[in-house]
């Protein structure tokens, strides 16, 4: 495990929150600016907008020079676009739509090398640049990115506690945005079907001990409301429209 993702980890086991900011400018200096801020995390956002992979690898390079974790969400569940992301290092990689164990067991399948999985061979900066050595790469590289599942429909808060069960996810978000859009709400999250389906698969994260990152709202006491249903959260964004 690098070095930021180890310092998010054990400020995790010690019960504390930690928090982070979403990017979707290309220029490294702001997620470098996150990290120096006191984030502990930059969430790339690769799902939504113009990013590339060669900005994804940029912005990785800045948190991590900031001091942050970085982590980045990819638009769909495949192995041909994940391949080269992996093997940029990031430290944390996010799938959205997960909606059931088998869309998870495949997110960890894309990031796992053989037998276990079907990730390509060649981690370049994830390997340090082949410093770490062909077998010690391979024997660390499940530990290296966690995988998290973005649940985000009705279909996943559905099936969240089969989800959470499948070996190698390590954490799962809780995106009420996407939800409220497929119930037919257009973004109004704060309805209280939005707030029982977002509590209910709180409570399921925290009964299997799996951590889970929340979208709070900006006032204190959303933060202090998620703090208590056991999150690691996400605070922010920072985009063109900022």
């Amino acid at each position: 495990m690098g070095i930021f993702l180890k310092r998010m980890a054990d400020k995790m086991k010690e019960g504390k929150i930690v928090c982070g900011v979403c990017v979707s400018l290309n220029d490294p200096a702001v997620s470098e600016l996150v990290g120096m801020a006191g984030y502990d995390f930059v969430w790339i956002e690769g799902e939504h907008g113009a990013m590339g992979r060669a900005e994804m690898q940029n912005l990785m390079i800045g948190a991590h020079a900031g001091g942050a974790a970085a982590m980045v969400r990819v638009p769909y569940l495949d192995a041909a676009l994940v391949r080269p992301i992996l093997d940029m290092g990031p430290d944390i990689i996010g799938f959205p739509f997960i909606n059931s164990a088998a869309d998870a067991r495949k997110a960890v399948s894309i990031c796992t090398y053989p037998p276990k999985g079907v990730r390509g061979w060649n981690p370049q900066r994830a390997g340090h640049y082949g410093q770490m050595g062909q077998a010690a790469y391979v024997d660390v590289a499940d530990g290296e990115t966690w995988k998290m599942m973005i649940v985000e429909q009705e279909e996943g808060f559905r099936n969240i506690e089969e989800i959470v069960q499948v070996e190698g996810v390590d954490l799962i978000v809780l995106g009420p945005g996407d939800l409220s859009v497929g119930m037919g709400l257009k973004g109004r999250q704060e309805d209280p079907r939005i707030r029982e389906m977002m509590e209910h698969a709180a409570q399921v994260c925290v009964k299997y001990h799996m951590p889970y990152l929340a979208w709070p709202a900006m006032q204190a006491q959303s933060l202090s409301e998620w703090e208590k249903k056991g999150a690691w959260t996400y605070v922010n964004t920072l985009d063109t429209k900022s």
